[in-house]
């Protein structure tokens, strides 16, 4: 899964995220969620349970549209913003006390402090920004069942999360 998010600390967010089925744009505030996807990650998620005739015209009504889903659909993808705090609890390696100092390196041109901590399965890897406030600059997590490889950036940036213009947004529960 490839994750591409500006996110704030209020669970909103702007980016795509893509996966097996095709990458989605979401724009979230608040409880509001619009996504968007091309026709490939659409016709994926038809075809679960539609005839292909089914598919093929919900393909062409979502295709290239911002979306507001359902409140069901909205939660889900919404979650996608929400879960800031769960991956940075993840990459916390001084949660027992068991981290090691490595050598200092960079991240994207700037001084870090590396920490790790090694389990029987895992490495956790974390960079922290030494000049400046000191911000996570990268985090990851080698081995197991679901490494992860997460580069943060334009801290204190504010999200853009304004909406898609409203001649650009289907509502599907007004395709009946």
């Amino acid at each position: 899964m490839e994750v591409d998010l500006a996110m704030d600390v209020h669970g909103s967010c702007n980016g795509t995220v893509g996966d097996s089925l095709g990458t989605v744009a979401i724009v979230k505030k608040g409880s509001l969620v619009y996504v968007k996807a091309e026709e490939d990650y659409w016709r994926a998620t038809f075809s679960r349970g539609m005839t292909a005739e089914q598919t093929e015209e919900m393909v062409g009504h979502f295709t290239g549209r911002w979306i507001k889903p359902p409140k069901m659909m909205s939660e889900i993808f919404g979650r996608t913003c929400d879960g800031l705090d769960v991956l940075l609890e993840g990459l916390d390696p001084v949660s027992d006390g068991n981290s090691t100092r490595e050598a200092d390196a960079t991240v994207g041109g700037r001084p870090v402090a590396v920490l790790t901590e090694r389990t029987t399965t895992e490495t956790t890897t974390v960079h922290i920004a030494e000049e400046g406030k000191p911000y996570l600059l990268r985090g990851t997590v080698a081995g197991g069942d679901e490494p992860v490889d997460l580069t943060f950036t334009d801290h204190d940036k504010p999200v853009d999360t304004t909406p898609p213009p409203p001649d650009q947004i289907l509502d599907p529960t007004t395709l009946r």
